[in-house]
């Protein structure tokens, strides 16, 4: 992680290991270092914000934006297809509900109306949907 000297004096750490030796090192003030959070921490310098790392959570928030904007326009749709069958004559909320069960999105429902297959167990029910226009 990078820090910055933003003091008056220099300030000096140490790096390595017991069995690699140790060294010390020091920043002047004012300059920039790059060493582990840990060893920076009880040091009087100013860690800077990491570029990566901004990005990866502008990335994150983007992606968390596009994921909400699609529940909310996918739930839009969704209410906007029952308030369609619900419109045809013949076809309730519950009705609806059944049908949206089977056939969630409308471009499944058409598939299903074009191969013959049964829409609702009430023939008045299937009737009306099927003679409805999409």
């Amino acid at each position: 992680m990078k820090f910055k000297n933003e003091n008056q004096v220099s300030v000096k750490y140490r790096t390595g290991t017991y069995t690699s030796g140790f060294e010390w090192k020091s920043v002047q003030p004012g300059k920039e270092c790059d060493i582990p959070y840990e060893s920076a921490k009880n040091l009087p310098l100013t860690p800077l914000k990491d570029v990566k790392i901004e990005k990866l959570k502008e990335k994150v928030e983007d992606h968390e934006q596009k994921k909400e904007d699609k529940e909310v326009d996918a739930g839009f749709r969704k209410k906007q297809y029952k308030e369609k069958l619900v419109s045809i004559k013949g076809v309730g909320k519950k009705s609806a509900e059944d049908i949206i069960k089977d056939y969630p999105t409308q471009e499944i429902l058409k598939e299903a109306i074009k191969n013959g297959e049964e829409i609702h167990n009430y023939d008045n029910v299937d009737a009306a949907v099927k003679g409805a226009s999409f």
